[in-house]
């Protein structure tokens, strides 16, 4: 059980969507601008979706959220990898490493592993 105060978990999230607005800003800068803006603003649209559920329903349901969205994505890249995929990754490890828990493996299931501390 991890015990992390709501208002860590969005000041967490907070900082990671600022990260993902300077990528969006220097894609332009890149060998595939189109790639790299898709893939940081589905990062960020990611963020806002977590900040959200944290703040409508608590991190425990953001949580079983993000494992039923990674759950979701595709196993394997395909040639065609979607910068949208890959954002959409990023942003839900990521969101599990604020947590401190490992990312779930495929099939598993969004069982409660975290307890809110009340902030």
């Amino acid at each position: 059980m991890i015990l992390l105060p709501e208002a860590e978990v969005l000041q967490a999230l907070k900082k990671c969507k600022r990260l993902a607005k300077q990528d969006l800003l220097a894609s332009a800068h890149t060998s595939n601008p189109d790639f790299w803006r898709s893939q940081a603003e589905a990062r960020r649209a990611m963020y806002d979706r977590l900040m959200a559920l944290v703040e409508s329903e608590g991190v425990e349901a953001a949580y079983r959220t993000a494992v039923d969205e990674h759950a979701a994505l595709p196993l394997v890249d395909s040639p065609e990898y979607s910068p949208e995929v890959s954002g959409k990754r990023q942003a839900l490890e990521m969101f599990f490493t604020i947590l401190g828990v490992q990312q779930p493996a495929a099939g598993e299931d969004s069982q409660p592993m975290v307890a809110e501390a009340t902030s």
